[in-house]
């Protein structure tokens, strides 16, 4: 079985002993990359220059192509400065969409926004464009599900419940390594904040995968489940009882570590029976699953509820260097 890197340390360790029983593969995919780009802010290291901040009333929504890494983004923000009324430009690298704020008093042709985008080697289309009340309405919207959700892939909806579970667990861990205070003073917020970039990109790793499968109506009965989950026990040595003894130890909820578990079998399942069913060698299946990985990420949704956990991603992300892709950009 493939290892997808879905739960958090604990799980991962346990699940590790499992797939090493099935498989010598191990495939992780890339974590999602989210960054964001201001028109008042540069990413060169240099002091950004004094800029006054544009009142917007807005949204463009665009479909990029191309775009890699932080590198395609400041060329991107570099074609739009030259705009007069552009405010605020968030690039989702995962899904390929922008999403221009403006003035519309200043940007009558939202086209220009799309062929200013295009100039800089990165074919964009305007897919809609969204009014004050529209924007205010999907702002009620999230703020609304981030009470129970913290993002949505597609419909495959993220609960703040899991995603507490996992930060919690990570915690416990880290400070039982540590210390206490490891999340304490100067080098404390970065490292969780990193924690937190981690966790979600996790997260909404699995609900790619798992809003591919389902939307090809795959799905495991719980007897198979059942039975994964007894080969699970007999490779490690334990009970059932013990097992979720250990687990309590750990401070991790049987019926929480049960779902991802049925999620990972799930798409180990999926992956073996319908994507790798007829490769032979270990390079052709990493390959074959990193493409179709990427494909579904391409294809999906992602919808962040809670808007400081985007942030926070966007930042761990924005440091990502450029590729080939962009030198290609920049030199042509």
């Amino acid at each position: 079985y493939l290892m997808i890197g879905v739960l958090t340390a604990a799980i991962v360790l346990t699940a590790a002993l499992y797939i090493g029983a099935k498989s010598k593969t191990a495939v992780r995919p890339d974590s999602p990359t989210i960054v964001e780009v201001t028109t008042d802010v540069q990413k060169t290291g240099l002091p950004a220059p004094t800029r006054t901040k544009v009142a917007t009333d807005a949204r463009a929504v665009l479909a990029v192509q191309g775009m890699s890494c932080s590198g395609c983004i400041n060329q991107i923000k570099s074609g739009l400065s030259g705009i007069e009324g552009i405010g605020n430009v968030l690039v989702d690298l995962s899904t390929g969409k922008v999403e221009v704020d403006y003035d519309s008093a200043k940007v009558k042709d939202t086209g220009q926004i799309a062929s200013a985008i295009s100039a800089t080697g990165y074919p964009a289309m305007l897919q809609r464009t969204l009014g004050k009340d529209e924007i205010e309405s999907e702002n009620s919207f999230l703020a609304s599900r981030a009470k129970l959700y913290i993002a949505a892939v597609g419909d495959w909806e993220i609960a703040r419940d899991d995603y507490n579970a996992e930060l919690e667990h990570a915690r416990k861990r880290y400070e039982s390594i540590y210390g206490s205070n490891v999340f304490s003073g100067d080098q404390g917020k970065p490292l969780l904040q990193s924690l937190k970039a981690q966790i979600v990109s996790r997260l909404i790793d699995e609900g790619i995968q798992m809003q591919e499968i389902l939307k090809v109506g795959y799905k495991l009965p719980q007897e198979i489940v059942d039975r994964e989950f007894d080969q699970f026990l007999t490779a490690k040595g334990v009970s059932r009882d013990q097992f979720e003894r250990m687990l309590a130890q750990s401070g991790y909820d049987a019926d929480y570590f049960m779902k991802k578990f049925a999620y990972r079998i799930t798409v180990d399942r999926y992956v073996e029976e319908k994507v790798l069913s007829d490769l032979m060698s270990d390079l052709e299946k990493q390959q074959q699953y990193t493409d179709w990985f990427n494909n579904a990420r391409l294809l999906s949704k992602v919808t962040y509820y809670d808007r400081d956990l985007e942030a926070i991603v966007r930042a761990s992300s924005a440091s990502s260097g450029c590729g080939s892709s962009c030198s290609r950009k920049q030199s042509s």
